[in-house]
């Protein structure tokens, strides 16, 4: 399935993104700079994967709102001429945010939107070094704000 982006935002929009928690958003909001002038859109809460369908009419509205909440959603996603941003925002960020950004990008690869790669991206507060070293090894960017 491919991913469902949702509402375009402007590069620099300062909002509240749906379903970012208050802690990721403050990280968010400092690592926004640096990002924004990369992008055309950001898209929040994108979400990608099949997700888990519901027992009635896949064409009822409430079904479709419950396969998109049981989908995987990213915190951002940055649309660029030359590649799509893919975007996990963790404090304290572990092997666990970087298992999530890994499925992320997996699954978004699985049915990708158009040919553009794909950049993924983590953003923390702290960078633990074996954190790091494994970020690299796996082509995930990570930015400490």
């Amino acid at each position: 399935m491919p991913p469902d982006l949702g509402i375009p935002y402007p590069p620099t929009w300062q909002g509240t993104p749906a379903h970012m928690a208050p802690q990721d958003l403050r990280l968010w909001r400092r690592a926004l700079p640096q990002l924004a002038p990369l992008v055309s859109a950001w898209y929040y809460d994108a979400a990608v994967g099949a997700g888990r369908p519901g027992p009635g009419d896949p064409s009822d509205p409430i079904e479709i709102a419950w396969l998109r909440l049981t989908r995987k959603r990213l915190d951002a996603v940055g649309d660029t001429p030359a590649a799509w941003l893919l975007i996990e925002v963790r404090p304290n960020a572990g092997l666990g945010a970087l298992g999530a950004i890994q499925t992320y990008r997996s699954l978004w690869e699985r049915d990708p939107p158009d040919t553009r790669p794909v950049k993924a991206i983590l953003i923390s507060d702290r960078l633990e070094p074996d954190t790091h070293r494994t970020a690299i090894n796996a082509n995930i960017q990570m930015i400490q704000v």
